[in-house]
């Protein structure tokens, strides 16, 4: 019978058991890197940069009950703030953190999104204002998030699925379930 040294077991049982966190993508040549997914084995992610899995949990496992209804996917890519926020805020760059740290841009897809905040209202066909319970809910959260320390300096909604994160970085998609 071959057997494994013991070392082999305690390297091969974290690959083993986070192999199943990241699901390929079928747009291009966009795919899951599995080690930013759910790894921080030596070599997959910079020093003291969290996982994908563990950005995730911070943006879904943290909101308030009710804040995302029936929340669907969650895409994420590691980039740098400067590339990163852009594509968040769908153009807009603000000073939230230096150009070059490094974050998790976190995307949430749900069939809602229940922020309560205030926001203008919306004008409709003829000058008419739309109610915030007549418009459709925005179904869609996204974060820029210190990959470091989980600081979320920029954060909005919208019904955007999906954002275009696979042009500054590997894209990570994973369940909601994180």
């Amino acid at each position: 019978m071959n057997k494994r040294p013991s070392w082999m077991w305690i390297i091969s049982l974290p690959v083993l058991l986070l192999a199943g966190c990241g699901q390929s993508q079928s747009t291009g040549s966009t795919h899951v890197d599995s080690t930013l997914a759910g790894s921080t084995a030596a070599g997959s992610l910079p020093r003291g940069v969290m996982s994908a899995a563990r950005a995730c949990t911070l943006v879904v496992g943290k909101a308030s009950r009710g804040f995302f209804d029936r929340p669907e996917q969650v895409h994420l890519v590691l980039t740098s703030y400067a590339k990163g926020e852009p594509v968040e805020s769908q153009g807009d760059i603000s000073g939230g953190m230096p150009a070059q740290t490094l974050v998790w841009v976190v995307e949430v897809h749900a069939k809602a999104i229940h922020w309560d905040h205030s926001a203008p209202a919306a004008v409709g066909p003829g000058g008419s204002v739309i109610t915030p319970s007549a418009a459709p809910p925005d179904t869609d959260f996204s974060v820029v998030m210190n990959a470091k320390t989980g600081y979320v300096s920029d954060q909005g909604e919208c019904r955007c699925w999906p954002l275009p994160l696979a042009k500054v970085g590997t894209l990570v998609s994973l369940p909601a379930t994180c």
